[in-house]
């Protein structure tokens, strides 16, 4: 039997982002419905790779179950849509993403220091986007992604300010403040800057935004080293070989 992959399509002039509903954090995107559908297996595959979910069969059916036009930047790899699950209070739920936030950022952390030369630049990055210039070097990279704890954590009214320098430490002290505050441990829907958050979307941003840029790192590193040489925890190289 077929598994189901329930898809949260986010759209607009820019582009397509699916969101597949039920593995928080997995999505693909592409300039239309097509392109981004076409994606969608592969990505699933890699996803359920990563998470140890074992492979039970080949055959998968897409069901796009939400469909939303927004107003992110798409093309640049923005997003801003509420998935239907969000908004959902389950504690289950919600401490499945702690522990997949936590995993993810080890595992960029590992993918990191698998790197050679963190310092080595890719001159192919050298664009402005939404959020300033994208990052060129691995340690920029890593240096980007720990630095949106602050702003995902202020879109469910909790201030973030203490910083190790160190991702996985700053990600377990995220997780911990959202532990102890109980208006995030409800769910609770906020409206911050003309988008809905819930702690569910800020947890699942955790995991979204680890995996759009450690992917740019995998491809980055291994252009530069070679696949043996780069550690690849997030699974990607089913994608990409």
């Amino acid at each position: 039997m077929a598994r189901i992959i329930r898809i949260a399509l986010e759209e607009n002039d820019r582009g397509v982002m699916l969101h597949l509903v039920d593995m928080p954090g997995a999505f693909t995107r592409g300039k239309n419905l097509d392109e981004a559908l076409g994606k969608v297996v592969g990505e699933a595959r890699a996803y359920e790779t990563w998470v140890g979910i074992p492979e039970n069969g080949p055959d998968y059916d897409i069901e796009i179950v939400q469909r939303e036009t927004t107003n992110a930047r798409l093309d640049d790899g923005d997003t801003e849509i509420l998935v239907c699950k969000d908004k959902e209070l389950d504690a289950n739920y919600l401490q499945q993403l702690k522990m997949l936030a936590l995993k993810s950022a080890n595992d960029f952390q590992r993918l990191y220091d698998s790197i050679p030369d963190p310092e080595f630049r890719d001159n192919t990055k050298e664009r402005t986007t939404f959020y300033g210039k994208v990052p060129a070097s691995a340690r920029e990279m890593l240096q980007h992604v720990d630095q949106v704890n602050g702003y995902y954590l202020s879109r469910v009214n909790i201030r973030f300010s203490e910083s190790k320098d160190n991702l996985v430490a700053n990600r377990y002290q995220c997780l911990r403040l959202i532990e102890a505050d109980q208006q995030a441990k409800a769910n609770m829907l906020t409206f911050i800057d003309n988008e809905y958050w819930t702690t569910a979307k800020a947890l699942r941003r955790f995991i979204w935004h680890d995996r759009i840029h450690a992917r740019a790192l995998y491809r980055f590193a291994v252009r530069a080293w070679g696949y043996e040489d780069i550690d690849d925890p997030f699974c990607f190289g089913r994608l990409e070989r």
